[in-house]
């Protein structure tokens, strides 16, 4: 029999999909990019909104920063910097159950959206290396994770509930929803962006993209590192995934998966990535 989730947990599911109407109430869009914590965001973000600036003609944006890159693609209540542009909105954010359903996906008019992830074991070592000085846990403590959502920005549990709500949405809806793995991303980051671009339907150039590629890469990046902006993003993680899950910790991680995800997203959540 399967372990069934804390109670606590179960609180927060229905919370989040009974009490979140972000995605019913910001639907003006073009495109909407929804992301995972710690997924490559900052860079997928920054590439686009290179590849947006070349094509449009329009000013790069000068760091990669959220805040450098949020007239290209910005937070959902965003007033427009460049009309000119297509009307593009990121979030981090689960989905209310009404999206669930056709009928009402339609009569929002929801935009297309871009899901960019990556594997859950990658998303908690990266988390946890990013932000060891502010949660001040060890890696086993922060393994454990919060069910109530209230003690991190990221773990198992917020992970859990982003990967069912957004694994039930792309069961019924395969075409509004582009998966993006950062795995694949990794691998070729110009198939990645003209997929986003027919999803979106930008008119991004071919040397818009060969622009984007170039900027986006790590060394180019920390050129462009924005001195207000939060601390570690171009991280490097000193210690290796398969030292991290191992032993005690790879048991637990392993049994929190098999109680809380019920959607894999394309994901061998119980294998080490490749």
């Amino acid at each position: 029999m399967a372990q069934l989730p804390p109670a606590a947990y179960r609180s927060r599911v229905r919370a989040d999909n009974w009490h979140n109407y972000s995605v019913l109430r910001h639907r003006a869009f073009d495109g909407m990019l929804v992301t995972s914590k710690n997924s490559g965001t900052h860079w997928l973000k920054y590439m686009l909104a290179v590849a947006l600036a070349e094509s449009y003609g329009i000013e790069r944006p000068k760091y990669f920063s959220e805040n450098a890159v949020r007239p290209y693609i910005g937070w959902p209540k965003d007033k427009a910097t460049f009309p000119q542009l297509p009307r593009l909105a990121f979030s981090h954010t689960i989905p209310h159950r009404l999206a669930d359903w056709s009928w009402a996906r339609e009569l929002a008019g929801l935009p297309p959206y871009v899901l960019a992830v990556r594997h859950p074991m990658a998303i908690l070592a990266s988390h946890h290396a990013k932000w060891e000085y502010d949660i001040q846990v060890d890696w086993l403590t922060y393994l454990k994770g919060d069910p109530a959502g209230k003690a991190y920005r990221c773990d198992i549990y917020w992970l859990a509930r982003f990967w069912n709500r957004w694994g039930e949405i792309k069961a019924d809806a395969k075409d509004m929803v582009l998966t993006v793995h950062y795995e694949d991303t990794l691998r070729d980051a110009r198939a990645i962006l003209e997929a986003v671009a027919r999803q979106w339907s930008l008119a991004l150039t071919p040397a818009a993209i060969d622009a984007a590629l170039a900027a986006g890469t790590k060394a180019e990046m920390a050129k462009h590192v924005d001195p207000d902006a939060e601390p570690n993003v171009l991280q490097n993680r000193k210690t290796a995934l398969s030292d991290l899950f191992s032993g005690e910790a790879l048991d637990l991680y392993r049994q929190q998966a098999r109680a809380l995800f019920r959607h894999d997203l394309g994901y061998d959540l119980f294998s080490l990535p490749a």
